[in-house]
């Protein structure tokens, strides 16, 4: 069946974690569901999560060109080349302990 929230959405690349989605549409959107008890769909932190795919609102404005997905964290490549971060970081691959909205991810 029809996951709800992508409806009509031309859709280029998905990403799963343990218990999250990602979507990325063809115009640089991202669209996520699933659960968020670590931050892992980059909405706000009392965010329970949802069954249905939702705009990370925090990534307005910005196009992704790729998505990638682990556990529970997530990372987004922008069209100019900005990576964004955002979810649990137990191996140090976000920078912070826990990051419930995107964030630019310094590789200095």
């Amino acid at each position: 069946r029809p996951l709800k929230g992508l409806d009509n959405r031309q859709v280029i690349q998905i990403a799963c974690g343990d218990h999250h989605s990602m979507a990325l549409t063809h115009d640089g959107q991202l669209l996520v569901w699933g659960e968020n008890s670590h931050g892992q769909l980059g909405l706000e932190k009392d965010h329970p999560g949802s069954p249905s795919a939702q705009h990370v609102q925090s990534l307005s404005g910005i196009p992704l060109a790729q998505i990638s997905a682990g556990g529970d964290h997530s990372f987004g490549l922008s069209l100019s080349g900005v990576v964004f971060g955002w979810g649990k970081n137990s191996a140090g691959h976000t920078v912070e302990p826990l990051f419930y909205k995107p964030y630019i991810k310094d590789f200095d």
